[in-house]
């Protein structure tokens, strides 16, 4: 049984690139960078490595991610101590949705004992491969967080008294447009990298707050409240971060298998988003 959990993939084209050159849609760079199966040295004697992509429909990658490294194991042959020198390679198995930029990783302790490790690991290969390079462009892999415990808190509040909202530069398609989208291009009209806004008041809107909440935790950004529960004496603060999106499946080695691990992704996201019902 593999265990996946999903991750946001931002594309930062440089800022000429935008300028001058309209060519490649964000999504393009990125499958165009994943498909030249690049390479990086991230540390001494490690080189990670992207391989064996394949397409899964008209607008989805399957890939392995991994690190090749040399090991030194002490071997006894015929009376006699040696040292024997043999090259590893763990890996593991990657899923992207280019249409969402939504990545499912598996997890895999001989890489990180994390899934978010292998997540900035990869971010670093990213950034740092030729393919990168030659076309100018950055990259994010954020968490995408589920939102449904922070909401339940906000519908069911007696009152709101405080709301802040992280945002990044612009880059998902799906944002929230009357206040996420707007923000996100005063990140990048004032070439920053993150900002916040702050709500105050003595009931905060419910209902307009999840909606935000809903685009920050499809983004991999954040958001807190102050509120006082329903029977409480006293305020509570609330975060959105630190509930990864996690489902499992059992292998993802052949197309069928590929197939329903990305329609498990895109369920679980329209359900995020506020598309669908809860599983």
């Amino acid at each position: 049984m593999l265990d996946f959990q999903l991750f946001r993939v931002k594309v930062h084209p440089s800022q000429q690139r935008d300028m001058f050159e309209h060519d490649r849609t964000r999504q393009e760079i990125l499958a165009e960078v994943i498909r030249s199966t690049p390479e990086a040295p991230l540390r001494q004697n490690m080189i990670w490595h992207i391989g064996n992509v394949e397409s899964v429909g008209a607008d989805a990658l399957y890939f392995r991610v991994g690190r090749t490294t040399t090991q030194t194991l002490e071997v006894f042959e015929s009376g006699r101590f040696a040292d024997q020198t043999f090259e590893t390679a763990p890996y593991t198995y990657a899923l992207l949705d280019l249409g969402l930029e939504v990545c499912a990783l598996a997890r895999k302790p001989k890489l990180s004992p994390s899934i978010p490790g292998i997540a900035r690991q990869l971010t670093r290969l990213l950034n740092e491969c030729q393919a990168s390079l030659h076309l100018d462009a950055g990259f994010e892999i954020d968490e995408v967080t589920d939102p449904e415990d922070f909401i339940s808190h906000l519908r069911t509040a007696q009152a709101i008294y405080k709301f802040t909202v992280w945002f990044s530069r612009p880059n998902p398609w799906d944002v929230n447009e009357d206040f996420i989208a707007p923000a996100q291009r005063l990140v990048a009209a004032t070439k920053g990298e993150q900002g916040k806004t702050e709500l105050r008041g003595q009931s905060l809107d419910a209902g307009a707050l999840e909606d935000i909440s809903r685009s920050a935790a499809s983004t991999g950004d954040d958001a807190t409240a102050w509120l006082k529960p329903r029977h409480a004496r006293r305020r509570m603060k609330k975060r959105l971060r630190g509930n990864p999106v996690l489902f499992s499946h059992e292998h993802i080695d052949d197309a069928a298998a590929q197939q329903e691990v990305l329609e498990s992704l895109r369920r679980i996201y329209r359900r995020i988003r506020g598309h669908g019902t809860p599983t």
